[in-house]
C-alpha cells in the first residue's frame, strides 16, 4: 500500500523536474553566448574542477568523485587541459600513466570560482523574490533531500559527499571545499 503523502511529494518533485528541465536545457543552449569562461562553463566541467579543488586526483579517483566512468573523466580532463584549467603531473619513467595525478592550474581555480559565483547569482535571482518563510522551507527541504541522497549513497556503499555548505547562515563555503561545491554523487551518470 502506497503512502498518499509520499506519492504527493513524488508527483510534486516530478512536476518540478518537468518545469526546471527546459530552463536548464535553454541555459545550456545559451551558455555558448556567455561573455566569460565562467559563464560558458558546462556543469560537468564545473563539477570536475570542483572535485579537483581539494587537490590532485588520478583519473580513476576523479571519475569516482564525479560519478562518471574513467573514459568520461579522461575526455573531460583532455578538454580542460586544452583550456589550460588542469594539468597532469609530469610522467615518471615506468609509471602507470593512468595513475598520473591531475591538478587545477591557477587559471582553472579562477574560472572554477567564477563559475561558482555565476551559479550562486542564478540561484540568488531565483530565490530573492520569495519571502523569508518560503526561503526557510526550501532550505529545510534541501537539507532533508540531501540526507535522503546521502542515505542512499551509504546504502549503496558509495562515498558520502559533504554538503555542509547548506548549513544555516553559511556563505556557500564549507571549510576546505570551495564555495558552491555540490555533492558530486548527485550528478547524473
Amino acid at each position: 500500500m502506497s503512502d498518499p503523502a509520499l506519492e504527493t511529494l513524488v508527483r510534486a518533485l516530478a512536476d518540478f523536474r518537468t518545469l526546471a528541465a527546459p530552463l536548464v536545457l535553454a541555459r545550456h543552449e545559451r551558455r555558448q553566448e556567455g561573455g566569460t569562461p565562467g559563464e560558458r562553463m558546462s556543469t560537468p566541467q564545473h563539477i570536475t574542477l570542483l572535485a579537483l579543488s581539494a587537490g590532485p586526483l588520478a583519473i580513476s579517483d576523479l571519475g569516482a568523485a564525479t560519478g562518471v566512468a574513467v573514459s568520461s573523466a579522461t575526455r573531460m580532463v583532455q578538454t580542460l587541459e586544452r583550456e589550460g584549467w588542469v594539468e597532469r603531473a609530469p610522467e615518471e619513467p615506468c609509471a602507470d600513466r593512468r595513475r598520473r595525478p591531475v591538478a587545477l592550474t591557477a587559471a582553472g581555480r579562477r574560472v572554477m570560482e567564477e563559475a561558482s559565483e555565476v551559479v550562486r547569482a542564478r540561484f540568488r535571482r531565483l530565490l530573492q523574490n520569495l519571502d523569508a518563510d518560503d526561503q526557510r522551507a526550501i532550505l529545510e527541504g534541501l537539507r532533508a533531500l540531501t540526507k535522503a541522497v546521502q542515505a542512499g549513497e551509504a546504502a549503496a556503499g558509495l562515498p558520502i559527499a559533504d554538503s555542509s555548505s547548506s548549513e544555516e547562515g553559511a556563505s556557500g563555503d564549507s571549510g576546505e571545499a570551495p564555495a558552491g561545491r555540490m555533492p558530486s554523487r548527485i550528478t547524473p551518470r
